[in-house]
């Protein structure tokens, strides 16, 4: 349970940062890779994870072999998970 608001919460917080940091920084858009906001995100999302020292896999149960394979596997799971908490919300806003 807490890990899923953890996903949620940490989710939020890298949205938010990303859309900042969009807006108030439009040089950003010109770097080759990180120019996409959607490669931003995940690329975020795994800083915070890298700078949380957060396990989300570790949390269920994956353990993984080396420590940047966790780092990298919690961005990502913080990144998938937060476009599943904006459908949701989309989906209950329409209604």
């Amino acid at each position: 349970m807490y890990t899923i608001a953890l996903l949620v919460l940490m989710g939020l917080v890298t949205s938010s940062v990303v859309a900042v940091v969009t807006d108030l920084v439009p040089a950003v858009s010109k770097i080759p890779f990180v120019g996409n906001p959607d490669r931003l995100f995940v690329v975020a999302a795994i800083l915070l994870a890298w700078l949380g020292n957060v396990s989300i896999l570790g949390t269920f149960g994956l353990d993984a072999s080396q420590a940047w394979v966790d780092v990298v596997g919690s961005g990502l799971a913080i990144a998938g998970f937060a476009g599943i908490t904006n459908a949701a919300v989309n989906f209950l806003d329409r209604n």
